[in-house]
């Protein structure tokens, strides 16, 4: 008798591990291509939040590819330290999860909550320390994603040529160990300095001295006194105590002339309210001048409409007067003291860099203006210098701009000057100089910024009070 009861087992036998194979296969696949889906969701938000500014505030989409670098970093990082948390208990594990992507959650809550309530509409708390904390960890992570970087490149190398994969070599694991805890110290110390730089030195104000000479200087300008403000940004500050240190500061220098090169909002002309009685006590002999600068504007925010933003405008504009500040809006002042002859010139808003608009007209600036015995620009973007002003109208002896705010961070000694800014400004912070073809020395003076904006604080880039002294050459 024949049985075919063996058969039928060996073909559910067959059957099963058939469909052990596909579950393997399925778990395998699914274990390959699981980890990208965090970050493919993340980019198509990403997408979708870029659209969104397209349409209601264009200046701050062009940030938006940045952030997206911001967080591929952060991912690769974050699966390469993450190991370290596995052997802890779950809320551990979750708790540093959470920590480590509050920082790019709160750029995407503050980039997605300008899109429906506009920025001068928000508390000042919030719309300060919600993307300064976030640059803060994020720079952190920056700054252990540089430590670890020589380690992707040895594993890379690796992965390559085989070359530290034989069987008993100890060297990558030892250099990988090596270059994570240089990773780690480094994001510890970054941490510590722009802590410390947003609670103690954002206000630790400095007096530049500058002693300039100048051809052919009349004698009754001999060691006038200018001093320099730029980029107060009102909308970073939530006290007036240190700012009214800062007035007291530059009264105690006794200038003849005060001039403020731009930036005086972030946003609106509303974050100017509760600073009138201490922006008032500025005040010099031959006056107190002023431009607008890129934020000046209202560029950084959505407005119902353009008469609303005019309004916002004229609002500013009146606010100068009530504080008694002459603001120059593609205008001149003529300064004449016995004989000698002073032009303060003060141009709207003129970058070489197709990221700020160009509202500044040199010609419309001076119409009606001779060249006097010494003639003072003050021009926000200090691109606008060599772009234009070092060949077109070298008769200028001074241009003064700030703008840049060395990046607010950086490090200045006697013999060493580094900033990020640096690779994005030629002209960054302090003075330069251009001899024309005929002889004539052109000097541009680069303010700090007496404000911040962004990261609330200060790391090697000190506020900036600016005294220029005149005298002949």
């Amino acid at each position: 008798m024949i049985s075919f009861k063996p058969a039928a087992e060996g073909n559910h036998c067959g059957r099963f591990l058939f469909i052990c194979n596909i579950r393997m296969m399925k778990n395998k696949f699914g274990s390959r291509y699981s980890r990208f889906l965090f970050p493919g969701l993340v980019l198509i938000l990403v997408s979708l939040l870029y659209i969104a500014l397209l349409t209601a505030l264009p200046k701050y989409a062009g940030r938006v590819p940045f952030l997206a670098i911001l967080f591929l970093i952060d991912w690769i990082v974050y699966r390469d330290v993450r190991r370290f948390w596995l052997k802890f208990s779950g809320w551990v594990r979750g708790a540093f999860a959470v920590f480590w992507w509050l920082p790019v959650s709160l750029l995407f809550i503050f980039l997605i909550g300008s899109v429906f309530l506009p920025l001068q509409q928000w508390n000042d708390y919030p719309r300060i320390y919600l993307p300064g904390i976030a640059l803060i960890t994020i720079v952190s992570k920056m700054a252990m994603f540089a430590g670890l970087l020589p380690a992707y490149l040895l594993r890379l190398v690796s992965y390559l040529t085989g070359l530290f994969r034989k069987k008993h070599s100890a060297f990558l694991p030892l250099a990988e160990r090596f270059f994570r805890i240089t990773g780690v110290l480094l994001a510890g110390i970054v941490l510590i300095l722009m802590t410390i730089g947003s609670v103690y030195w954002v206000y630790l104000f400095r007096v530049e001295k500058v002693e300039l000479p100048i051809d052919n200087l009349p004698s009754r300008f001999e060691g006038l006194r200018i001093v320099q403000l730029s980029d107060i940004h009102l909308g970073s500050w939530v006290s007036v105590k240190p700012l009214q240190r800062a007035v007291d500061e530059v009264m105690s220098l006794k200038p003849d002339i005060i001039v403020f090169t731009g930036d005086l909002v972030n946003y609106s002309t509303d974050e100017v309210r509760g600073f009138e009685s201490t922006l008032s006590q500025l005040k010099a002999p031959y006056g107190v001048y002023a431009i607008l600068g890129n934020h000046d504007y209202g560029d950084y925010t959505a407005w119902p409409d353009e008469a609303a933003k005019r309004q916002n405008m004229t609002e500013l504009e009146l606010f100068y007067k009530e504080i008694g500040w002459q603001l120059l809006r593609n205008q001149s002042e003529l300064i004449t003291i016995d004989s000698a002859r002073l032009l303060v010139a003060g141009v709207e808003n003129w970058s070489a860099t197709a990221r700020f608009r160009k509202y500044g007209d040199m010609k419309t600036t001076l119409l009606g203006y001779p060249e006097a015995d010494v003639n003072i620009l003050l021009s926000h973007d200090p691109t606008h210098w060599d772009a234009e002003i070092t060949q077109s109208y070298p008769r200028f002896d001074l241009t003064l701009s700030g703008h840049t705010h060395g990046m607010q961070m950086g490090i200045e000694t006697s013999g060493f000057r580094w900033s990020p800014s640096q690779y994005l400004y030629k002209e960054w912070a302090g003075l330069y100089q251009h001899i024309s073809s005929t002889g004539k020395v052109n000097y541009l003076y680069v303010n700090r910024g007496l404000g911040h904006i962004g990261y609330p604080g200060r790391v090697g880039i000190q506020p900036e009070i600016t005294l220029i002294r005149l005298h002949r050459k």
